[in-house]
């Protein structure tokens, strides 16, 4: 499920928060193609492409630690 609220996202959301104090800037090329894709995504499912990209990140990161690996489910 794509969280609609404040109150959806997880405490990694909620920890980086709105200032920037606990945040790093990253910069990242993507194939136009990738682009276009994560645009339609994030629309889709009314999120930003960087919300997607910091939980694709999150996710990485879990899997990569053996952590559990929640779903994230889109809409069709």
């Amino acid at each position: 499920m794509v969280p609609r609220s404040a109150a959806d996202c997880s405490t990694e959301d909620v920890i980086m928060g709105k200032d920037g104090k606990n945040a790093a800037r990253v910069t990242a090329t993507l194939t136009r193609q990738q682009h276009v894709t994560l645009e339609q995504m994030a629309k889709k499912n009314g999120v930003s492409v960087a919300w997607l990209v910091r939980k694709s990140v999150e996710m990485l990161i879990e899997q990569a630690q053996g952590g559990p690996l929640l779903p994230l489910e889109f809409r069709s």
